[in-house]
């Protein structure tokens, strides 16, 4: 289930005796932990947080009785083993939750990592993955009245844009934009002098000028950008992740393994996957090869780091006419 249907769904009633929060905006996560606990009695018996636990340790908390409250709540923050909880699911206890927040990836084949795999397909799975934009802006206003300021559409969806739609970064920057403009209106300049883009999307505007031969654009993206995208190891590796993904979307047909993976949803792949058509594979192929030489030059030293960052952003545009 989505994020935004998780409301109704406690409405219902209709968990089970517990939920497995996936998905990597970690803003979304923590509401998600926050809505099914809400409202319980007395949190400091009632809602126990696990770090590691051996999946016994799961158990015992999960058949301990409430302290005044109807329900207890157990948040494991990392399950690596499901051993004895396999057995739990046949009979679990009627007064207690289980929320499982993150999981051990063990070897492939692996019995224990299977079992594990099982367990948590019991559960109800909350996806905590960005939510629609419709969703953001309508929680980017509400914040901005509480500010007493309100928000430009253009500046909401640059907003939405420079954070990538992730929560987790876009609830920090709307509380210091709102701040900022308290009792007036946040504009698009404001968020273009006050955010600063994250590097997902600064690779993404960026490698695509580069592709496109316009490294003049895409040297203006890099300075407004994150100070680490200057070092130049920094920029190779999330240049060379991000061609290599766009190059996966093409010649991967089977979907399923293509979410398996990039571990993306489907809907971010949709993205990945148009961008990638715009480009080509012959291109990306060529532009990937080109920053494998980069990469080894630089290791070697025959570059310098000096000269690192021009060599790469032309290496990322693969051999076409370039306009500095």
């Amino acid at each position: 289930m989505k994020f935004t249907d998780l409301k109704s769904s406690l409405t219902s009633g209709s968990s089970g005796f517990g939920y497995y929060i996936t998905g990597d905006d970690e803003y979304v996560r923590s509401r998600a932990v926050d809505i099914i606990t809400e409202g319980v009695n007395f949190p400091e018996f009632n809602v126990v947080v696990m770090d590691q636990p051996s999946s016994g340790e799961v158990t015992d908390a999960l058949n301990a009785l409430p302290v005044m409250n109807d329900r207890r709540y157990v948040i494991v923050r990392m399950l690596t083993e499901a051993e004895e909880l396999v057995a739990y699911a046949d009979d679990p206890n009627p007064a207690s939750t289980l929320i499982v927040c993150g999981r051990s990836k063990g070897k492939r084949g692996d019995k224990k990592d299977a079992r594990l795999t099982s367990f948590l397909s019991g559960l109800t799975e909350v996806d905590c993955s960005p939510v629609d934009k419709s969703v953001i802006f309508k929680w980017i206003a509400a914040e901005g009245k509480k500010y007493g300021a309100g928000i430009e559409a253009e500046a909401a969806e640059l907003l939405w844009q420079y954070c990538r739609g992730y929560m987790t970064t876009i609830s920090v920057e709307t509380d210091k934009l709102c701040s900022y403009r308290s009792g007036g209106t946040v504009t698009a300049e404001d968020v273009r002098a006050l955010v600063t883009p994250s590097a997902e999307y600064a690779v993404w505007q960026l490698s695509s000028a580069a592709a496109s031969g316009d490294t003049k654009k895409a040297y203006e993206i890099l300075r407004a950008s994150e100070k680490s995208l200057s070092e130049p190891e920094m920029l190779l590796s999330l240049l060379y992740k991000h061609f290599r993904k766009l190059f996966y979307t093409l010649v991967t047909p089977d979907e399923s393994m293509l979410v398996r993976i990039l571990e993306m949803s489907e809907k971010s792949i949709y993205a990945v996957k148009r961008e990638a058509a715009r480009i080509g594979a012959t291109r990306l192929k060529d532009i990937l090869l080109e920053l494998s030489a980069t990469d080894r030059d630089l290791k070697s030293g025959d570059l310098s780091r000096d000269a690192a960052v021009q060599v790469i952003i032309a290496a990322a545009a693969g051999g076409k006419t370039v306009k500095w």
